[in-house]
């Protein structure tokens, strides 16, 4: 089937910035989604998790972390030592 774009009577349909459209055969409009909305009316907005992060962006972010914790062990022991 063609589609084709809703007209002004469905200005605010798809909500999230959704693409509303209509096909000959279907009875009322569809929505595509765009990035991270999910739903009949893109009504759903998909949060980022930790896990679609790259791994090198995640390693990046913890090696900071682990350099500041060493540090702390390191100075306790040398403070505990004197």
């Amino acid at each position: 089937d063609h589609e084709e774009l809703c007209g002004t009577s469905y200005g605010s349909f798809c909500l999230n910035g959704g693409i509303c459209y209509m096909i000959p055969t279907a009875s009322s409009p569809l929505c595509r989604y765009i990035e991270n909305c999910t739903g009949a009316r893109c009504e759903d907005v998909l949060l980022p998790s930790i896990k679609s992060q790259p791994k090198g962006d995640l390693f990046a972010a913890l090696l900071p972390s682990l350099f500041l914790l060493g540090a702390l062990v390191i100075g306790a022991f040398y403070f505990l030592c004197r």
